[in-house]
């Protein structure tokens, strides 16, 4: 059970990240591009190289940083699937697809504990009969 929590968190601080990775270049008037796809990958290929080192961040308020830092470089490739895969959209659009991957990443922290009770209820289920 502890492991689809872990997973849960996960998935949200990914489409977190991914969506200020993508609104930030809009703000700026950046649309998508390729260009803007290859410093994404480039975003995620440092944080694979300091992935070791996100891994040793502390624990605050009872969540370990570390265990979700390490995932980070998955928020990069995630922006570059949507900046490469809607180039012809406007910087708005772009602001707009971040926003979308933000409410992915809130829908997903808000509705994570019905679908972990409901995790709950079925392991606990499977494993009396």
């Amino acid at each position: 059970m502890d492991a689809w929590v872990g997973r849960s968190l996960r998935l949200t601080t990914v489409c977190l990240t991914a969506s200020g990775l993508l609104i930030l270049p809009a703000v700026a008037g950046i649309g998508p591009s390729l260009p803007l796809a290859a410093v994404l990958v480039a975003v995620s290929a440092g944080c694979v190289a300091v992935r070791e080192r996100l891994a040793a961040l502390p624990t605050v308020v009872g969540y370990q940083l570390g265990a979700y830092a390490q995932d980070l470089w998955l928020a990069g490739g995630l922006a570059a699937l949507v900046a490469i895969v809607g180039p012809a959209a406007t910087p708005e659009e772009l602001g707009a697809l971040g926003g979308v991957l933000g409410l992915v990443g809130m829908v997903n922290y808000f509705l994570r504990p019905v679908y972990l009770t409901v995790l709950s209820l079925v392991l606990r289920r499977s494993t009396r009969g």
